[in-house]
């Protein structure tokens, strides 16, 4: 590789870094890299599977996925944090550590897969038709290439209150904690 090619790359990949790390100080992260994220759900769990997930939608996560249908997990990235429509939530605490550079920041969306010239690419991954529903869902354009060409598990996002939401699309190994909102 020349020079040149180099130095783009470098460039490239540091601007990438630069956007995407926007997030990183609002969640809690080990010296390896890993994320602590946290779940409030039914007894017993040693993983969460989205599609189990699915199946078993609480009222509160059923608008979720009328705006996008794919089986993913929600997780929130602080102890004691609440949901924003709901507040605390019931059920058992449980914690789940995932890569930080496996989330992607859809909001901030630094590698615009969000675009639409990238629509031609979700078509060639997907082998779906020009115009399909699914090409026209953001969410899922994003995840689906998100996933495909760099490796990604689920996207990183803000909550109302400064506080980050994370869903992830893969089975995710968990372990129950004490508590989570205190007391």
């Amino acid at each position: 590789m020349n020079k040149n090619m180099q130095l783009l790359l470098e460039n490239w990949r540091s601007f990438i870094n630069e956007h995407k790390d926007v997030y990183k100080k609002k969640v809690e992260l080990d010296d390896e890299g890993y994320v602590k994220l946290y779940h409030v759900g039914a007894e017993n769990l040693t993983t969460l599977d989205p599609m189990m997930a699915e199946r078993g939608r609480r009222q509160y996560s059923k608008g979720e996925f009328r705006e996008w249908d794919r089986p993913r997990v929600f997780f929130f990235t602080s102890m004691g944090q609440e949901d924003a429509g709901l507040g605390q939530l019931q059920g058992t605490p449980y914690v789940a550590k995932i890569e930080y550079n496996k989330l992607y920041p859809i909001y901030n969306d630094p590698l615009k897969l969000s675009y639409p010239e990238m629509k031609d690419e979700f078509r060639t991954i997907t082998g779906l038709p020009e115009f399909h529903a699914r090409e026209n869902n953001v969410f899922e354009r994003v995840a689906t290439l998100a996933e495909e060409l760099y490796g990604y598990e689920g996207f990183i996002y803000p909550q109302s209150g400064g506080k980050m939401i994370v869903t992830i699309w893969k089975e995710t190994p968990v372990e129950p904690i004490d508590q989570f909102y205190g007391g």
